[in-house]
């Protein structure tokens, strides 16, 4: 089955103003927006934050969730340039925990990049910043995860992770995020699930709303009654359902916070 998914990273060139459809803003939303401010703080919610690359005449927005003080776990397509195909230099790469508004939790750059072995950048059909989002093919999503190492510990919490998980047709999931319509404010979507987990390899179709810059948000499932991280969402199956890379598939990225 040959299938094109839009990843939701958000690329911002410099300088361009644009106007899109009211459609187009809101990819990745699967019948009503249910997505709700979170108000509440501490774990899980300080552990998820916003990866933003900086550099010249580019910005870049997602989402990333902290799984050690130093280690942050996201898409990797977040950290890739579409233009040159390599990641972004490390020090323009940031993380903020805890956004709420003008303030945050902690704040760090990129120190080093760990990717899944073979991981191999596709970049998106179109690159304009008319496109809030762009298609690639389902593929590119079966290792689309990089572990970010901080150069600074930050003084949160880290998610907790859903070890064991069993997938399932109807396992609860809980998707935060934040995304370019609600930048500063952390977004949840309570009571989405996993639509199927058989169909092209270890990929997570599920229902849970998401919108671009929220890829390499964190996909929650409670255990022992904490919510705790089963998958990162990477991009949107045109409003039919969405795409998410479950802990199978990253687990051992998660161990190593060393850099050459």
């Amino acid at each position: 089955m040959r299938q094109r998914i839009s990843a939701l990273f958000g690329i911002v060139v410099i300088g361009f103003s644009t106007t899109v459809s009211s459609q187009d803003l809101h990819p990745g939303i699967i019948g009503e927006d249910d997505r709700v401010r979170v108000e509440d703080q501490g774990p899980p919610w300080d552990a998820v934050g916003q990866v933003n690359i900086g550099g010249y005449r580019m910005a870049g927005r997602c989402t990333g969730t902290m799984v050690a003080p130093d280690l942050v776990l996201t898409a990797a397509h977040c950290v890739m340039n579409p233009w040159s195909k390599a990641p972004f230099p490390l020090h323009d790469i940031h993380f903020l925990a805890a956004v709420r508004g003008t303030e945050n939790k902690g704040h760090s750059t990129a120190k080093c990049l760990h990717f899944p072995k073979g991981y191999e950048f596709v970049a998106p059909e179109q690159i304009l910043p008319t496109t809030p989002s762009g298609k690639v093919p389902l593929r590119a999503f079966k290792s689309d995860v990089v572990a970010i190492v901080l150069n600074e510990k930050l003084p949160v919490e880290p998610v907790p992770l859903a070890t064991g998980v069993m997938s399932h047709p109807g396992l609860p999931l809980v998707h935060a995020a934040y995304p370019a319509d609600r930048r500063f404010v952390l977004s949840a979507h309570f009571n989405c699930h996993l639509l199927r987990s058989d169909l092209e390899g270890p990929l997570w179709f599920n229902d849970c709303d998401t919108h671009p810059a929220s890829s390499g948000g964190p996909l929650f499932t409670k255990m022992d009654g904490v919510l705790k991280l089963a998958a990162i969402m990477l991009g949107t199956g045109e409003r039919i359902s969405n795409i998410a890379l479950p802990i199978s598939e990253w687990m051992d990225l998660t161990r190593n916070s060393e850099c050459p």
